[in-house]
């Protein structure tokens, strides 16, 4: 059970531990960077700590957390209109979460009501990691508080860190009352998250109202993001029949590979003959080469999937490298240790030759082509952090912020000692403007690599924007961190 006793008491040792690393840092670098290390400190500590200075700030997130209006009601009876209101906006837990958060995701009107109408908080305030309170209601399904948000005026625009909207959210989880709502409200039908458009949410779960749904409001069967299948793959990952043939009736296409892979590829390695029926029956190609270089009979080989391989075989152009051209020599040479070499081979030359389009088209500034090339190469080796990097710089470079934050956070996993790794996860912050979360992201990479001055140099900027923002809002407690920092 979730505890915000325990969120604070985290939040406070976050704090404190990057208060030491910073303090460590100092005796190990001039002077002159520690100040801005300092000011690091003070602003996430301002941040992490606000919710712990007094009482009335826990009983306020308890309040909230617990569903206890009348609680919350006697501490804003004790406190000035105006004080109470800041406190409700400021006051947050370990994720940045406010009362208000706490209300909508636990489906609360009553409390969001008072704050909304009576309080007057910020309807559209995010946490840390970009959710508002429209985001959480709809992803927790509190629809509800999720419609009574959107009449109140809540942004449906609004994105999280992942570039998920409201409609991504309710497609997923097939809410046909709150997609309608929402469109009519004037919500992108296209909006981009790592995880695709909406349709892709609503294929990605299997939701055959929510596909049917979106394609009747004309959303793109075809939609592709680089992080994520198409429609028509995650119908085949479901082994959702109804959404496939809508989604062809519809127009996908047949043909359209998704992470290096065909869509009859996909379905003859999951063994599905009726799925890889609809699709030959669409016109797909089953003589098609994905990134791996493999057809999909090989695919069904792999596998085993010796029904699939009858079905295929008849329709597959014979590969010349078999020397004998039957299913029992196809499934004989697939498997004999000469394939094997030559496929790897094969495998380790196409991922040299990626990699270098990739790195050649960044240097030409192309960076829609190098990130098609680099993430041919992630398909052959997710595991290759300098890959995911340098589409993580490619998404930056063209201000695809939740794109470029996504591959940073997974490069950071892979390699959490690389200065890099974090530098790049600043930038992706930075990008989406949230200057605490940079600061942090760029203090590890320096404390990483101190002598690094590109990553100082972001460090020191997200620091500082970081403190305007926080003067914009609270000038009072900005020029008490000027102070102690002496800047």
């Amino acid at each position: 059970m979730f505890s915000v006793s325990a969120c604070i008491s985290t939040c406070m040792i976050r704090c404190m531990c990057l208060r030491i690393s910073m303090l460590l840092l100092k005796t190990t670098y001039v002077l002159g960077v520690f100040s801005f290390s300092t000011l690091s400190i003070s602003l996430w500590g301002l941040e992490a700590n606000l919710c712990v200075h007094t009482m009335a700030d826990v009983l306020i997130l308890k309040a909230a957390a617990s569903g206890d209006l009348k609680q919350l009601q006697q501490v804003a009876a004790r406190l000035d209109s105006e004080e109470f209101r800041g406190k409700c906006e400021v006051c947050k837990d370990c994720e940045g979460r406010t009362a208000l958060h706490y209300a909508a995701r636990k489906g609360n009107i009553q409390i969001c009501k008072f704050l909304i109408e009576k309080v007057k908080v910020d309807i559209d305030i995010k946490t840390e990691r970009g959710d508002s309170s429209l985001l959480l209601a709809t992803a927790r399904e509190r629809i509800n508080t999720a419609k009574y948000l959107i009449i109140r005026g809540a942004d449906i625009r609004n994105s999280d860190s992942k570039g998920m909207t409201s409609l991504h959210y309710a497609a997923e989880r097939g809410n046909k009352e709150l997609m309608q709502l929402l469109l009519f409200k004037g919500a992108d039908i296209e909006a981009k998250s790592v995880y695709g458009t909406p349709l892709q949410c609503a294929a990605s779960s299997g939701s055959l109202e929510s596909v049917r749904f979106l394609l009747g409001h004309g959303a793109k069967p075809n939609s592709v993001s680089q992080l994520s299948f198409s429609p028509l793959m995650w119908a085949l990952s479901c082994h959702s029949s109804e959404c496939l043939e809508l989604l062809l009736k519809a127009g996908a296409d047949p043909n359209l590979s998704s992470f290096g892979m065909s869509p009859l590829s996909y379905a003859a390695t999951e063994g599905e003959a009726g799925l890889l029926r609809s699709l030959l029956g669409a016109g797909a190609n089953p003589n098609s080469i994905t990134t791996a270089h493999l057809r999909p009979i090989e695919y069904a080989v792999s596998k085993g999937n010796y029904a699939i391989v009858k079905i295929l075989f008849p329709l597959t152009q014979r590969i010349p490298e078999y020397p004998d051209w039957s299913i029992h020599g196809i499934a004989k040479y697939f498997h004999s240790e000469p394939a094997k070499i030559k496929r790897e081979e094969t495998r380790n030359a196409y991922s040299k030759l990626v990699k270098q389009k990739g790195n050649d088209a960044t240097n030409r500034k192309e960076y829609w082509d190098a990130i098609k090339w680099y993430s041919e190469a992630i398909y052959l080796d997710s595991s290759d952090a300098r890959l995911l990097s340098n589409r993580s710089l490619c998404w930056a470079k063209l201000n695809e912020a939740a794109f470029a934050l996504f591959d940073a956070e997974a490069c950071v996993r892979l390699r959490p000692d690389w200065p890099k790794a974090h530098y790049r996860e600043g930038v992706a912050w930075r990008l989406l403007k949230n200057y605490l979360m940079a600061s942090t992201a760029f203090s590890k990479g320096f404390r990483l690599d101190p002598r690094n001055k590109e990553i100082e140099d972001a460090f020191r900027d997200a620091c500082m924007s970081s403190l305007d923002e926080l003067a914009a809002k609270r000038p009072l407690d900005a020029e008490r961190i000027r102070r102690t920092v002496n800047i």
